[in-house]
């Protein structure tokens, strides 16, 4: 599945689910659960060829990841490399968004 064909529905299924990202140590495995799917306003454009929403993922770890491309693994999506910035700290670890415009 090309990145640039995900769409929302894509992801809506997996909710609640991880996608794997491996640290700097190969062995380990930093799990990210999905946690929001959500579409964005829409203003028809040019080449448009999805419409756009965003994903939220939480670690449940204190340290921050710095923004950045991330090769993410899914058991039933497969990997994907996508752009994650951190957004908030939360009670239970960190969140990220992805926007797929």
């Amino acid at each position: 599945m090309s990145q640039e064909r995900l769409t929302l529905d894509d992801f809506a299924p997996h909710v609640g689910t991880d996608f794997t990202v491996p640290a700097e140590e190969d062995s380990v495995l930093i799990h990210f659960t999905l946690t929001e799917v959500k579409a964005l306003s829409h203003k028809p454009g040019f080449g448009d060829f999805r419409d756009p929403f965003q994903l939220t993922f939480t670690v449940a770890m204190p340290d921050v990841f710095p923004q950045g491309l991330y090769p993410m693994a899914h058991p039933v999506m497969g990997e994907h490399e996508i752009f994650l910035v951190p957004a908030a700290r939360t009670d239970t670890g960190v969140n990220y968004c992805a926007t797929f415009n």
